[in-house]
């Protein structure tokens, strides 16, 4: 299924103003963390959907600030927000496999958008990156884990991909159609293009990152069970995504 058409056609209910998908309790705030005290820091945002992480930082401190995704439908959300807000937030719809900045950036975030690349088209995007960074400028990023949708099987409520008949190694770059559930049990549809850990690690020491990544595991704590455990239980002590953070 055409990655464009899917956000084009799903932008109004992506949108929200706090946190209501699953990946926003157990992902997101583990970004925001990873950012750290912005102090006015420049950030460049690839695959930033209808802002959601970009509003976000920009209240925590963020400064100069670029966000960029593949659907005009989610960027034409993100400025109707941005009109209200007037966080001075520059969004722009474009492809990020044709995409050059036109200046260098503290930080980069890309949250959940290389699950939707395959491993070519990341190495391509990871030296993007790379170039737009100033000297120890940082990168941080989150994809599903890589492990999820083979331990994971259960194609239910609040995550899942469809990774039946697939392995682990064999199908590197098969892509896994999915659903990710808001609070509210309105299903989102996600992709996963499949990718190894070794992909991730070889391809940003590819593009020119020398140093060895950050890498945290994320998955749903007993905390959050505890909250609603109908809604996070299923999913408790799962493997669900990975934060990587990088410094150029």
């Amino acid at each position: 299924m055409d990655t464009e058409k899917v956000y084009n056609d799903n932008a109004e209910k992506w949108l929200r103003l706090e946190p209501s998908s699953l990946s926003d309790f157990t992902a997101r705030p583990y970004v925001f963390e990873a950012c750290g005290a912005l102090n006015s820091r420049s950030v460049l945002d690839i695959g930033c959907g209808e802002g959601y992480c970009a509003r976000e930082l920009k209240r925590r401190g963020a400064g100069d600030y670029l966000a960029v995704d593949l659907s005009s439908q989610m960027i034409e959300a993100a400025q109707v927000q941005e009109a209200k807000d007037q966080y001075g937030i520059e969004y722009r719809a474009c492809n990020v496999l044709e995409f050059t900045p036109d200046r260098q950036f503290d930080l980069c975030i890309a949250v959940f958008m290389f699950n939707y690349l395959r491993v070519e088209e990341m190495q391509r995007v990871f030296s993007m990156v790379y170039d737009s960074l100033v000297p120890q400028g940082q990168f941080i990023f989150s994809v599903p884990h890589p492990f999820f949708p083979f331990v994971h099987t259960a194609q239910s409520a609040p995550f899942y991909f469809s990774a039946t008949g697939k392995n682990y190694f064999a199908d590197v770059d098969q892509q896994f159609e999915g659903e990710i559930w808001k609070r509210s049990g309105e299903p989102l549809h996600v992709q996963c293009v499949h990718k190894t850990f070794g992909d991730y690690f070889n391809g940003l020491r590819q593009a020119g990152f020398s140093g060895m990544p950050e890498l945290k595991e994320l998955t749903v704590t007993s905390e959050l069970a505890a909250q609603d455990e109908t809604f996070f239980a299923p999913l408790l002590n799962e493997p669900l995504h990975v934060l990587f953070k990088i410094s150029k």
